[in-house]
């Protein structure tokens, strides 16, 4: 049996999980992720370091 409760929320702060600032240089994104290997969400390149 499954109960949901709409009046629960859950904020999550991305720092509380560690999530880091990456930069693709790539295509020039900035954004947050966690993980050990990152991709660029926009263009899916490896190519990208820790800011």
């Amino acid at each position: 049996m499954c109960l949901v409760d709409s009046s629960t929320t859950v904020d999550i702060d991305s720092g509380e999980l560690g999530a880091a600032e990456y930069y693709c240089n790539e295509c020039k994104n900035k954004f947050k992720a966690l993980g050990k290997r990152i991709r660029c969400p926009a263009c899916m390149s490896a190519n990208v370091k820790k800011v």
